[in-house]
């Protein structure tokens, strides 16, 4: 087979020789002696080379060339965003200064609530009353205290929302004022000796910067009652004059007239649990005496109290006489209290506002 091995010369159907430098059966043509193969050398016939391409770019010039990158530490954007620049900073802290300015401002805040305390009496646990100071904490409270008008012979506690305020108060008994928070409170009696049962229970409104007082008096069912007396005084007074008022807290369908030591009608028909208003006197002593009123009719009442420092003069039948010192500038009321029946009878109490 190697020797029908041609090789290519470049011309089509043209037989190549073989090793052996005789011609092969194909290259010869028929009726020929044959045909002379081109010598090899110079003169051979050379491939064609490849042509040009003018329209490829020269890389090394016109090549274009991928995008760089930008550049990260000035113009690629970050996720998230650099905020070292533009973010908010937290507000200062207020000076010393003007926080100890804006507290002056504030109003003040009310005391804490009081802590329980245990009573040495029944070995139970109460809640002691708060005593806050008066030019502070007037905004927040206002005061009460209770007059015992009831014609019982035993003795009573009073609690405002279960802190003891008054304790063992007896018939006739008044006790000081006290500070109570402004707003709605459940006050209640009960019995201090005995069986501690309760013996009233409301709710009453209280007013920061008002004083009151509570009256325990007898009921017309047998039961007890409870009015609240508010003890705004009279202002705008007169040079050395004091205010006066009365009040009847006898029993159910009592009324009463105050009487000066002239005869003169002070306040008139005063009904059960009423209580009149304040009228003027000049410092001084008053004498008075009280009938029982047998006219509903307006009476001729004298507008202000001039002191006499006369006694009281004794009419027909007068339910009982007394005196009132009034200073200037002060404020009084006196209760009538009791009735006629009992052991206690007919009193007053006679207070400052």
């Amino acid at each position: 087979m190697a020797e029908n091995d041609s090789h290519y010369n470049g011309f089509s159907g043209m037989g190549g020789s073989s090793e052996s430098g005789e011609s092969s059966p194909a290259s010869r043509a028929p009726g020929s002696s044959g045909v002379q193969r081109p010598e090899s050398g110079n003169n051979r016939p050379q491939a064609p080379s490849a042509p040009s391409i003018p329209w490829k770019p020269d890389d090394s010039d016109n090549t274009p060339s991928w995008p760089s990158a930008p550049d990260n530490s000035d113009s690629r954007p970050s996720w998230p965003p650099d905020n070292s620049d533009n973010r908010p900073s937290p507000p200062p802290a207020p000076d010393d200064e003007d926080d100890e300015e804006d507290e002056d401002d504030k109003p003040p805040k009310p005391p804490a609530p009081p802590k329980p305390s245990t009573s040495d009496d029944d070995n139970s646990t109460s809640w002691l009353p708060v005593y806050p100071a008066p030019g502070s904490s007037s905004q927040y409270y206002g005061q009460v205290r209770l007059l015992n008008a009831s014609a019982n012979t035993f003795p009573v506690n009073l609690t405002i929302d279960g802190t003891a305020y008054v304790s063992n108060s007896r018939f006739g008994s008044l006790s000081d004022y006290d500070w109570v928070s402004d707003g709605f409170h459940t006050v209640t009696i009960r019995r201090a000796t005995g069986p501690r049962s309760v013996l009233l229970q409301q709710i009453l409104p209280f007013t920061a910067g008002q004083k009151t007082t509570l009256v325990l008096t007898d009921s017309a069912s047998g039961s007890l009652s409870l009015p609240s007396v508010t003890d705004t005084a009279c202002s705008n007074l007169a040079y050395n004059a004091g205010c006066y008022r009365f009040a009847n807290m006898t029993y159910s369908g009592s009324r009463v007239n105050l009487m000066s030591s002239d005869g003169q009608t002070v306040f008139g028909n005063i009904g059960f649990q009423s209580v009149s208003s304040y009228k003027q006197a000049v410092a001084g002593s008053y004498p008075f005496y009280v009938t029982m009123s047998t006219s509903y009719n307006f009476l001729n009442e004298i507008p202000i109290l001039i002191g006499s420092g006369q006694s009281a003069v004794a009419s027909s039948d007068p339910l009982l006489s007394f005196q009132v010192d009034i200073s200037a500038g002060q404020n009084y009321t006196t209760y009538l209290i009791g009735n006629t029946w009992s052991d206690g009878g007919l009193t007053v109490v006679t207070a400052e506002d």
